[in-house]
């Protein structure tokens, strides 16, 4: 799934087909037909959510490399809007484990915030099976 969310041209329904795609191309021979109809279903959902669409109205990074304090992480999408602001969303397939994805995502924010010295929020995009969840991470 991060895969083929980093492979999508844009985040607009027409884009999935070349991502899915370039993610056959590289994981086909690992994914069962059922699990190709599932991510496929998530990124779906994910494009046409508002909310979502509104936090990646910028300038998009997507795994873009983090090098702070001796570590080397990887942001799934960093987002640089207009208005001057940071987006650190970091994509999630389960609620489980969600103490650890909340903990990850405040060590984006808060390297961001000292490397660039500009206003940086944090969210989590769960891809669910029915249904896309944002959460604001504080």
């Amino acid at each position: 799934m991060h895969y083929t969310l980093e492979m999508l041209g844009s985040f607009e329904k027409q884009s999935i087909v070349n991502a899915k795609d370039m993610m056959l191309n590289k994981f086909g021979f690992l994914l069962q037909e059922s699990e190709v109809t599932d991510i496929e279903n998530r990124v779906g959902m994910l494009v046409q959510n508002e909310e979502f669409l509104e936090l990646v109205r910028g300038v998009s990074y997507r795994e873009k490399a983090l090098r702070f304090k001796n570590s080397l992480r990887y942001v799934d999408l960093l987002v640089k809007h207009e208005s001057g602001r940071w987006n650190v969303l970091d994509y999630k397939s389960s609620l489980s484990y969600a103490d650890e994805h909340h903990t990850q995502v405040r060590f984006y924010v808060n390297a961001i915030k000292k490397i660039t010295n500009e206003e940086v929020s944090g969210y989590i995009c769960y891809l669910l099976k029915d249904e896309i969840k944002i959460e604001k991470v504080s």
